[in-house]
């Protein structure tokens, strides 16, 4: 993952990884459903990745702006990201390209380019309408 990933493009080749796309002969990525986004439901997609995760120590959270924004806003106690980062304990890497209905949870070094090396050391939060 760099600074030319198409996070667009990466998040639909995820979410075609789930457990029920037809085809798909990887192994697969972690699919969690939310609601609404919260600090709640990405330490409920960290605790589901680190379980499958090889090197749970090295996951990033992939947010679009409107999600770090959104989570700043309604999470009283946390001022910024940087808040946010230490609550959860993780990186947090906010990328403009990246959709809103989509949070990503991944090792920077399972990806390249757009390219899952690794779909297994993936999660995927799938936010529901809650702009």
């Amino acid at each position: 993952m760099d600074e030319n990933t198409d996070f667009e493009e990466l998040a639909s080749r995820v979410r075609t990884q789930s457990e029920d796309a037809a085809g798909s002969d990887t192994d697969r990525v972690t699919i969690r459903s939310f609601q609404e986004l919260t600090s709640d439901a990405l330490a409920e997609l960290l605790e589901a990745a680190e379980t499958d995760a090889s090197e749970p120590g090295s996951l990033v959270f992939v947010l679009s702006r409107a999600n770090a924004e959104l989570l700043s806003e309604r999470e009283g106690d946390l001022e910024d990201v940087d808040d946010l980062e230490t609550e959860l304990g993780r990186e947090i890497r906010v990328e403009e390209s990246m959709p809103d209905d989509t949070i990503l949870l991944l090792d920077p070094e399972v990806v390249d380019g757009e390219e899952l090396l690794e779909p297994e050391s993936i999660a995927c939060g799938i936010v529901g309408s809650d702009h």
